[in-house]
């Protein structure tokens, strides 16, 4: 369950990335979320564009980090509803000058 659970996971985060992007976000069609063995899941922030990165992340990368986890909750949340889980502690590690790591507690209770 657990190894189908991390594709699902890689998959659905990186369509999320796809279904989110523009030429000011990002600039690559590869990856941006890798989820390891452990469910960790990568961040790889190099990937976004030269100028987003160096306008809202570079500046203050906790904050952006931080800022990233609240946007990206929702579709978590959907996820995680989907597997009939009721609530799951997410470790992801932003990857942007070094590795910042991050973890998002997220329940589902009382969402549909």
């Amino acid at each position: 369950m657990e190894k189908e659970f991390n594709r699902q996971l890689d998959d659905h985060l990186n369509q999320w990335v796809q279904n989110s992007q523009s030429k000011n976000w990002s600039r690559t069609n590869s990856k941006f979320f890798t989820v390891n063995d452990d469910t960790t899941v990568n961040v790889d922030l190099n990937k976004l564009s030269d100028g987003y990165r160096k306008k809202l992340v570079v500046s203050q990368p906790s904050s952006y980090c931080e800022a990233f986890l609240g946007l990206i909750e929702p579709y978590l949340t959907q996820f995680l509803i989907q597997f009939g889980i009721k609530d799951y502690r997410f470790t992801f590690v932003f990857n942007i000058a070094g590795n910042m790591e991050k973890n998002l507690y997220v329940n589902t209770l009382g969402r549909n």
